[in-house]
């Protein structure tokens, strides 16, 4: 609506949602600890509700100190809450869960919305799969950045 109403902004009416609150916009590319640096100030003025998320790209199962070292940044930064996005996938057919792109590691099956779960953090929460997210959602998520842990 805004589009049609304002025309092609840009940084604003140019993609097709808006980034909220005081956080780095999606596709920027910063480092984690930088992302959490520019964010953290604010957590103490916005006393109705924040969140500082940074993307990792793999199963943060497999380097949790990784995890424990952005977790640890975040609390000594001020972060009041953070959080941790990564992919999940789980293909519907064999039940491998991990990283899934083109096609199931495990039993060979097209890596599309039938065959392959895709769980993905959204609008703050953990919303479903991306089969069921709208286009602004899977818009966003495309245009998401990872964030690399390195200070």
């Amino acid at each position: 609506m805004d589009k049609k109403r304002y025309g092609v902004i840009p940084g604003i009416t140019d993609k097709e949602w808006y980034t909220n609150s005081s956080h780095i916009p999606v596709e920027f590319p910063i480092t984690a600890a930088r992302k959490i640096e520019l964010e953290a100030p604010y957590h103490e003025l916005e006393n109705a509700g924040h969140i500082c998320y940074v993307e990792i790209d793999g199963n943060a199962a497999m380097n949790v100190e990784a995890v424990m070292q952005i977790v640890k940044y975040m609390h000594d930064s001020g972060i009041g809450y953070g959080a941790i996005n990564h992919p999940i996938d789980r293909c519907r057919k064999c039940g491998y869960q991990g990283i899934i792109n083109e096609t199931c590691p495990n039993c060979g099956c097209l890596g599309n919305d039938v065959n392959i779960a895709r769980i993905r953090r959204i609008t703050g929460y953990l919303v479903g799969t991306l089969d069921r997210f709208n286009d602004a959602k899977r818009a966003e998520e495309h245009a998401r950045v990872k964030h690399f842990s390195q200070k």
